[in-house]
C-alpha cells in the first residue's frame, strides 16, 4: 500500500474516529510503526465493538463510508479471530483514500 504523505494525519483522524489511546507520537519518525500501532489498537476497538456494540462499530463504519459489502464478505468468509483485523484493514485503506481524495 502507498502511503504517499498522509501519515499522521491520517493516524489522526483514525485515532479520533475510534477514540483509540496510544503514546504521544511525538518524536516518531517511522510512519510504518505507528501504522502497525494503529492497526492493533483499531482491531483491539473494533473487537470490542463486535461483542459488546455492534450497532455503534456499524455507525462509525457508516460515517466512514466503508463499503457495506466488503463488511458483510469480511464477517461471512473471515475466520472470526481475523474480522477485527480485516476491517480495521478497510477502515485505514478508507481513511487514506478520503485524506488523497477529499484533502480532510
Amino acid at each position: 500500500m502507498d502511503w504517499g504523505n498522509l501519515d499522521k494525519q491520517l493516524l489522526n483522524v483514525i485515532i479520533n474516529q475510534f477514540s483509540i489511546k496510544l503514546p504521544d507520537s511525538n518524536g516518531i519518525d517511522n510512519f510504518d510503526f505507528w501504522l502497525k500501532d494503529i492497526e492493533l489498537a483499531l482491531s483491539l476497538r473494533i473487537k470490542y465493538l463486535i461483542d459488546y456494540d455492534r450497532d455503534k462499530l456499524m455507525h462509525s463504519l457508516y460515517r466512514i463510508d466503508i463499503d457495506e459489502n466488503a463488511v458483510k464478505t469480511i464477517f461471512k468468509h473471515s475466520k472470526s479471530e481475523l474480522i477485527p483485523t480485516r476491517i480495521a484493514r478497510l477502515v485505514i485503506e478508507r481513511t487514506a483514500e478520503k485524506l488523497r481524495n477529499y484533502k480532510i
